[in-house]
């Protein structure tokens, strides 16, 4: 009954895997790269920082207008002359009328400013600044998307090599108990022998269970994360056998001159200093040019009679005076905006700083637990199939083996979370040093 009930689940398992889509790593960031949600804001990002720069570039460029309009007049509107009589001296009232029913009107105005003390320069090097501090602030996103990933992808795998050791465990503790059942049956084994495998099976089948609920948990977070449909089917393929090499350490120097986090504060300082000026321009004239030309038309009917047309060109200074000290605080908040960015990127450089000594120390110290690791899982296979040989021949214990089957279970789930521990301490490195890259093994 036991061998049924295992059958069955694991028919269910497999058909699943039938359908099931292979993806490996490459694969998998691929779809992150064309569908992670963090990515896509992001990118949001840069056509917003696009759109800043051409309307920064705005400023500089002419404004034209066109205005047309349409007059209906109901009544008429009358001018009034008062003259004097010189033969009888007496005063005489005449009027006439200076509207007609329809007036058409055609104005084209084009602004131009000609000197802004800096203004307009400043906007224009500022929106500069802040395009390449959000190109700096997208490469940073990008590669903390592509390290989640690959320690999303990584943990799947680490829990899918949990399970399948819990599987191979589960299938052993059936095969021995068959073979106990079967020497049982022929009598040469004991009902407490049969007793104690049926119970190390049991035992082992709701931690199987468990071990592949956790990896279905562990593929629908990547899942999420690269944008794939929670229903579909996922099969990993990649490797926990070996790991890429110790890489080679850096200087700090040379790492800040790569991060991308690093020179995007670097460019957000800039962007504050220039702003700065920019609110201290404020404090200064600014000289216009206007161009216009206006055209009007009136008549009694639908035509255009009586046209009259004009071109003026006007030149105007503007002179701030007093704005109730508005601007010298702009120019202070400017400054304190200022302070901030120095602030943050002095903090961003020991972050960096610190951050390069630990991932070092924590891939060495991962590094010596794997090939600790390695050798306990070729000691603790040996273990167990002396033992196991020894149970099919009736000279060891069903305690004997079950305790060096679970060493040896212990031993490969010890390796792998060892593998997963220096590949996570890897991509950390790698973020470190501003250079993520899909691991090589």
């Amino acid at each position: 009954m036991a061998g049924v009930r295992f059958i069955g689940f694991w028919l269910f398992v497999l058909v699943m895997a039938v359908w099931a889509g292979d993806y490996d790593l490459a694969r998998i960031l691929e779809l992150a790269e064309q569908h992670n949600r963090e990515l896509e804001l992001a990118r949001q990002d840069l056509k917003f920082a696009s759109a800043q720069k051409l309307e920064a570039y705005s400023t500089a460029l002419p404004k034209i207008n066109i205005q047309a309009g349409y007059n209906r007049n109901f009544l008429q509107d009358f001018f009034f002359f008062t003259t004097r009589d010189t033969a009888t001296g007496r005063e005489r009232t005449t009027r006439f009328s200076f509207t007609f029913r329809n007036e058409f009107q055609l104005r084209a105005t084009l602004n131009q400013t000609l000197y802004s003390f800096g203004k307009v320069g400043n906007a224009i090097k500022g929106a500069g600044d802040f395009s390449r501090m959000t190109r700096f602030q997208f490469e940073t996103k990008h590669q903390e998307v592509m390290a989640n990933t690959m320690k999303a992808f990584y943990r799947a795998l680490l829990l899918q090599r949990v399970w399948e050791v819990a599987r191979a465990s589960e299938e052993s503790a059936l095969d021995n108990y068959n073979q106990v059942k079967t020497r049982y049956q022929a009598g040469a084994a004991s009902e407490f022998e049969l007793l104690q495998a049926e119970v190390r099976y049991e035992n082992a089948r709701p931690q199987t269970m468990q071990a592949y609920r956790d990896y279905q948990l562990a593929l629908n977070r990547l899942r999420v994360q690269v944008g794939l449909p929670l229903s579909e089917p996922v099969h990993l393929i990649g490797s926990l056998e070996q790991a890429p090499p110790m890489p080679d350490s850096l200087s700090a120097d040379s790492v800040l001159a790569t991060r991308p986090d690093y020179l995007a504060l670097q460019w957000e300082r800039q962007l504050w200093k220039r702003n700065v000026g920019v609110q201290k321009s404020n404090l200064l004239p600014t000289l216009l040019a206007t161009l216009t030309y206006s055209s009007s038309a009136r008549s009694n009917r639908f035509r255009l009679d009586n046209r009259t047309s004009n071109v003026v060109l006007g030149i105007s200074l503007q002179v701030p005076i007093f704005n109730g000290a508005g601007t010298i605080a702009q120019i202070q908040k400017a400054k304190v905006d200022l302070r901030r960015a120095e602030t943050r990127l002095r903090m961003t450089e020991d972050n960096i700083r610190l951050s390069l000594q630990n991932a070092l120390l924590k891939l060495r110290e991962a590094r010596r637990r794997v090939q600790a690791a390695r050798k306990s899982v070729a000691t603790a296979r040996r273990a167990f199939e002396i033992a196991r040989s020894r149970a099919a021949n009736g000279l060891a214990t069903q305690l004997e083996l079950k305790d060096s089957r679970l060493l040896l279970d212990q031993a490969k789930l010890n390796f792998y979370s060892a593998m997963f521990d220096y590949l996570d301490a890897y991509i950390d490195w790698q973020l470190a040093t501003g250079r993520v890259r899909p691991i090589q093994s």
